[in-house]
């Protein structure tokens, strides 16, 4: 069963000293990069809280996990880790999320901003059927439709973590009746469009966010970080 935690940044930059003691030496060199002290924030936030949460799931400190890169840049848990689960992050603003799952899975979220709104920027990565879900929303409401469709071709590509063989043109998201979102062509020959499923998430009203995941019976939990809150979605 698909699980998605979302993080507070800001409740929890009280424990960025514990969350920064908690990084692996490279990640430390990573933080330290980091020129606006709101990007150190939210990466010490992310990799703080993911460890924490990976810890509880397997047995271990939270300093104790390694972490092993994809040939394209997607994080997973070690080859010397044992029965753990896939996993994905995303953060903008205020917030971050993980996504965790036994098969693969993807998750982004995005700050609804005023310069989406202008669908000509971001048209040349979009399928026929994404412009046409943007356009067809009314001018006020067009930034939040271009976030929308934005964060459910982001949570696939993620999910796949495995590079593109064709343009982001190519991945296509479009919408039932009911607005579920749904993948209408996967951009890989080798992909089954029917194997994916696409879950929009209710963060927070100025964001839109999306998990994509392997499709399997059993909905997708929303825990929120620090809180028993929790919500199931369908």
């Amino acid at each position: 069963m698909p699980e998605v935690w979302k993080v507070d940044v800001e409740a929890e930059r009280h424990r960025l000293e514990r969350y920064g003691a908690l990084l692996a030496p490279a990640e430390a060199e990573r933080a330290s990069r980091f020129r606006r002290s709101d990007d150190r924030l939210r990466f010490l936030v992310a990799r703080g809280t993911l460890r924490e949460i990976l810890a509880d799931r397997l047995g271990c400190a939270p300093d104790a996990i390694e972490f092993d890169t994809g040939p394209n840049g997607k994080p997973a848990l070690s080859s010397r880790t044992v029965g753990g689960p896939q996993f994905n992050s995303s953060h903008s603003g205020r917030w971050v999320l993980h996504a965790f799952d036994d098969l693969p899975v993807g998750v982004d979220i995005e700050e609804i901003r005023p310069e989406m709104a202008i669908l000509e920027d971001y048209a040349r990565a979009l399928s026929p059927e994404e412009r046409r879900l943007v356009s067809r929303a009314a001018p006020a409401d067009r930034s939040a439709a271009l976030a929308r469709v934005w964060v459910r071709k982001e949570a696939y590509v993620k999910a796949l973590g495995e590079g593109l063989s064709g343009s982001l043109p190519d991945i296509a998201i479009d919408e039932a009746p009911d607005g579920t979102p749904t993948l209408a062509r996967s951009g890989n020959r080798q992909v089954d469009p029917r194997a994916w499923s696409l879950v929009d998430l209710d963060v927070d009203p100025a964001y839109r966010a999306c998990l994509a995941h392997v499709r399997h019976r059993g909905p997708t939990v929303l825990r929120e970080y620090g809180s028993t809150c929790s919500r199931t979605l369908g």
